[in-house]
């Protein structure tokens, strides 16, 4: 991704406009609604100047979708684990994650999936993010279960994950269920749920 050396705060200040712009523009229109002129116009700025910071709809479209995957990361880096409160781990984690994407996130999220079927940079973000993420769950079931092998911690890493990813994606499609009890209720069953897997795998 091209993104040019900031000279100025009034230049990051810019480019955080533009990357906010496409934002919009992509959870709105999708990624085929997405465009620097369209922006450019919105913004008062000429094509030319927005392509100063990307030079491309892509490289702008990457630098929106990466600050996105980056925000789950922050969560989990957040996340105090202590080996002797699995119940407080499992809570955090998976409550900081399904309540991000429960909200316009989530959208990105599955944006994200269809590009990275056909673009191999956002399948590289996609795999990056999902590493990363990985690899705190993992820290998870280290602690939570540390008579575990490494392959059979990645494994019910990975099936956590999937757990995770899927009743999010059930909140996506359901709406009426995204705040309040009903997110409340689902993240309470899905951490039960992921609490049982930790006392039972080993």
């Amino acid at each position: 991704m091209k993104s040019e050396p900031l000279k100025s705060s009034k230049g990051e200040e810019r480019r955080l406009a533009i990357e906010a712009a496409a934002r919009q523009m992509l959870l709105n229109q999708g990624y085929s609604g997405v465009s620097l002129r369209k922006i450019a116009n919105q913004l008062g700025i000429s094509v030319g100047n927005l392509q100063y910071y990307f030079s491309t709809k892509d490289d702008l479209v990457e630098a929106v979708i990466l600050g996105e995957t980056q925000k789950p990361i922050e969560l989990l880096g957040n996340v105090l684990w202590n080996p002797n409160d699995l119940e407080a781990n499992v809570d955090q984690a998976v409550g900081s994650l399904m309540r991000y994407y429960a909200s316009d996130a989530g959208r990105f999220y599955a944006i994200m999936e269809v590009l990275a079927l056909h673009d191999h940079r956002y399948a590289k973000i996609k795999a990056d993010g999902y590493a990363y993420i990985l690899s705190h769950i993992e820290q998870l079931v280290a602690i939570m279960s540390p008579n575990l092998s490494l392959d059979r911690r990645a494994g019910l890493a990975q099936v956590l994950v999937a757990l995770i990813d899927g009743a999010s994606l059930q909140v996506q499609f359901s709406r009426g269920s995204a705040h309040g009890d009903g997110i409340a209720a689902l993240i309470d069953d899905v951490s039960k749920a992921i609490q049982h897997l930790l006392r039972v795998w080993e």
